[in-house]
C-alpha cells in the first residue's frame, strides 16, 4: 500500500484491530460482556487503553522525524524498561539473566539497524522514547492484572488510537483517513486482525504464565522475522547484519527463557 501515509494505515488498522477484538471477546464471554467488562478497574482500562493508542501514534509520528532504523533501536530498550518498572508495578524481580539478556537484545537490534542510524534529529528521538515506554507499560499492566481479560482494554485502546490517527491525519498528514482504495481499504479489514488481534489475544494469554521481562523479550523477535517474511515471500536476501544481529537476539530470549530454569534445576 505505497500510496497511504502512516496515519492513514494506522487509522483504520486500530480501528479493524479493535473490531476483530470486539468480535472476539462477544464470542468468549457471549451474555456475560458486560460483567466481564465491569470487573476491570475503570483506571486500569483507561491507563492500558491510552498506553496502546498513544503507543501506536507515537511510532507513526517518529517515523515521520527520525529513520526507522533510529526507531527500532530506542524500541529495543523496552525489555530494559520493563524490567526497571516490574518491581514497583508487578513485585516481580527480574533475576540478572533477564538484565543481561535484556542487554544483548538491545545490542542485536543496534547491529541489524547500525547502517540507519543518524546522528540529531533530536525532536525524533524524543517521540520515539515514548514508544518503548508506552509498550512496557502495556506489558506490565497486562501482567499485573492478568486474572482479568485485558484485551477489554485493548480493544478500547484500539478505538482511541483510530480517533487519534484520524486527527493526526487532518493536521499533519498529507491525505485524508478516508482517501483510500477499495484495496486498501480491505487489506487493512485484514491488516489489523492478522498484524495485531490475534497476536495480541496470545500476548495477553503468555501474560498469565511468564514475567514481563520474558514477554517483552519475546516479542522482540519481531526483528527476526520482519526480514524473514520478505526473504521467504518476495526473494529479499536478509543482509548479513540483519542476520548477525537477529542471531543475538534469538539468543537473549533462549537465555532469559530457558537459562533461568536450566539454573533452578542445577540448584535444585
Amino acid at each position: 500500500m505505497p500510496e497511504l501515509d502512516g496515519w492513514q494505515i494506522n487509522c483504520w488498522r486500530g480501528l479493524w484491530m479493535a473490531t476483530a477484538l470486539l468480535a472476539y471477546l462477544i464470542l468468549v464471554h457471549r451474555t456475560e460482556i458486560g460483567a466481564r467488562f465491569d470487573d476491570i478497574p475503570f483506571q486500569v482500562v483507561l491507563v492500558s487503553a491510552l498506553c496502546f493508542a498513544a503507543g501506536t501514534t507515537f511510532y507513526v509520528t517518529s517515523l515521520t522525524l527520525t529513520s526507522t532504523a533510529t526507531v527500532s533501536v530506542i524500541g529495543a530498550t523496552s525489555p530494559l524498561i520493563t524490567a526497571l518498572l516490574s518491581p514497583w508495578i508487578t513485585g516481580e524481580r527480574p533475576h540478572i539473566l533477564a538484565w543481561v539478556s535484556a542487554v544483548l537484545a538491545l545490542v542485536g537490534m543496534g547491529v541489524i539497524a547500525r547502517d540507519g542510524l543518524e546522528v540529531g534529529h533530536v525532536a525524533g528521538i524524543i517521540v520515539s522514547s515514548f514508544v518503548p515506554i508506552t509498550f512496557a507499560l502495556q506489558t506490565l499492566l497486562l501482567r499485573k492484572y492478568r486474572n482479568y481479560d485485558m484485551m477489554f482494554s485493548i480493544c478500547v485502546g484500539g478505538f482511541f488510537a483510530f480517533l487519534l490517527a484520524c486527527i493526526g491525519s487532518f493536521v499533519v498528514g498529507h491525505h485524508s483517513p478516508f482517501e483510500i482504495s477499495s484495496r486498501s481499504f480491505y487489506l487493512l479489514m485484514l491488516m489489523g486482525p492478522l498484524q495485531l488481534s490475534i497476536p495480541l489475544v496470545f500476548y495477553g494469554m503468555g501474560a498469565k504464565h511468564m514475567p514481563a521481562i520474558t514477554l517483552s523479550l519475546i516479542a522482540m523477535l519481531d526483528a527476526i522475522f520482519n526480514p524473514f517474511w520478505p526473504w521467504l515471500f518476495v526473494g529479499e536476501r536478509p543482509s548479513v547484519a540483519s542476520m548477525i544481529g537477529g542471531s543475538i537476539i534469538l539468543g537473549a530470549v533462549l537465555l532469559t527463557t530457558l537459562g533461568h530454569r536450566f539454573i533452578s534445576a542445577r540448584q535444585a
